[in-house]
């Protein structure tokens, strides 16, 4: 109401005053179209929300076993895992027993071996007399040692026979029977137990086999399940699809109806304005027909046809600037194009602008620094030489300056000594031009020291 109310600033073309719509609608009555309308408008938003909320369910009665067999995947998992490692436990508790049932047996083999050993050594310190005080035992590495076969005397070979004898048929004590009899059981224990480890050996292995083949299975199965909840999906995600695209068509019709019925109402409410401004006319026919006064109704007339003619004219001219409106809307349309064509090929041209700065300003950086490093290369080797060339000149100037030293004590040694006349003019002539050429020499070096002050001035500013 608020487009109707912003155009709600209509006369009557005789200067009437001023007729607000919403007065004049809030007088009139509900409409039972529009209600009619609003009420379809209803029923057909709750169909579709009740639509929305039965793909809804269904996408999740799709989805719901996922996370199931996700969580019983995992479990499967575990379980599989714990199971290879109990059986590996199992294993590792067998060998253990195996290994304590052999500990078991040699260290009874070994208490024996010390029972005989015991008797033996009291027989042979009973044959040769002596105490446990008196005996030393020595060891050494029997392969060092070498057995050698000796002779008894006669009245010790008599007993030795008797001994012989007695060994042949040993008179076993209670300790050495009850040994031999635990040694027996556990030997016995051992073959049985390992028959034992054997038989659950083979059944743990059965067990892991099976088990293995169990997984392989779950996997299939799994996979299987998968594919299948992957289907669904699939299938949920296109059902949803298509719900989408049909709210979006509806939503997109409802809109259009809806433009469409404000159309219809703002021509009604224009056809109304109308009816309500020639209320007057109207009014005044009806007096000239009570009247009979034709003359009045001719005026009328002319004035009703003036006023539907200024109405048509002003139709026209609004049909027409409406048309210019749309064709200016176009045309602004698309010169925004343009210029956001143009604006996007001058930001890509900038773009490349700056990318094409930076690296001519990084060339010319690198350029910059390898012109520096020449020219303090350059730097270098123009002091070594300018210090070269200054020892040389130095040792030249020193030549110079003995030879001259020389030539004048020559010079004057001859003109004492003989009768050669000696130009001095010459000599101070040469000494003028010497002394000349230290000033031009000096005046060259102090220019090459401003040249050198202003280079380095030049290249750090």
């Amino acid at each position: 109401m608020s487009n109707t109310s912003s155009r709600a600033g209509m006369t009557t073309s005789g200067g009437n005053k001023i007729i607000d719509i919403d007065e004049e609608l809030s007088k009139l009555q509900p409409s039972e179209r529009l209600l009619e309308f609003y009420r379809e408008k209803i029923a057909k938003l709750k169909l579709e929300s009740q639509q929305m909320h039965h793909l809804l369910d269904r996408y999740k009665e799709n989805l719901g076993p996922t996370f199931g067999e996700k969580e019983r995947q995992k479990l499967t998992r575990e379980l599989i895992e714990l199971r290879s490692a109990l059986s590996d436990v199992n294993v590792f508790i067998h060998a253990e027993r195996q290994q304590v049932a052999r500990l078991y047996a040699e260290n009874e083999r070994l208490q024996l071996d010390n029972l005989e050993a015991e008797k033996k050594v009291a027989m042979l310190l009973s044959l040769s007399g002596l105490t446990e005080g008196e005996l030393h035992v020595y060891l050494r590495d029997p392969r060092r040692t070498t057995i050698v076969q000796q002779r008894l005397p006669p009245h010790l070979r008599k007993l030795h026979c008797k001994l012989k004898k007695d060994a042949s048929e040993p008179e076993l004590s209670e300790t050495e029977v009850i040994l031999k009899t635990q040694v027996a059981n556990l030997k016995k224990q051992m073959e049985e137990s390992d028959k034992n480890w054997q038989m659950e050996k083979n059944a743990i292995l059965q067990d892991r086999v099976l088990s293995t083949s169990e997984s392989k299975a779950q996997a299939a199965k799994d996979e299987a399940h998968i594919t299948l909840l992957t289907a669904r999906l699939e299938e949920a995600q296109r059902l949803l699809s298509e719900a989408m695209k049909d709210t979006l068509e509806k939503t997109s019709r409802m809109q259009d109806v809806e433009i469409k019925w404000l159309a219809e109402r703002d021509h009604l409410l224009s056809v109304l304005a109308a009816v309500q401004n020639n209320a007057s006319f109207l009014s005044h026919m009806q007096s000239i027909e009570r009247s009979g006064s034709y003359t009045d109704l001719s005026k009328a007339k002319s004035t009703s046809t003036c006023e539907l003619k200024e109405l048509r004219r002003e139709n026209e001219s609004l049909k027409h600037g409406i048309q210019d409106a749309e064709e200016l809307k176009e045309m602004y349309e698309s010169q925004c194009l343009e210029l956001d064509q143009k604006l996007c090929k001058l930001r890509e041209q900038k773009e490349m602008a700056e990318h094409m700065l930076k690296e001519r300003s990084q060339k010319l950086l690198k350029q910059i620094e390898c012109h520096k490093q020449d020219r303090a290369k350059l730097e270098v080797q123009r002091r070594n030489d300018m210090k070269g060339f200054q020892t040389e000149i130095k040792f030249v100037k020193n030549d110079i300056k003995a030879l001259v030293h020389q030539l004048y004590k020559i010079t004057m040694a001859v003109s004492n000594n003989s009768a050669v006349h000696v130009d001095f003019n010459t000599l101070s002539d040469m000494q003028a031009v010497s002394a000349l050429c230290r000033t031009v020499q000096s005046t060259v070096s102090d220019i090459k020291r401003r040249l050198l002050k202003l280079e380095t001035s030049f290249y750090n500013p």
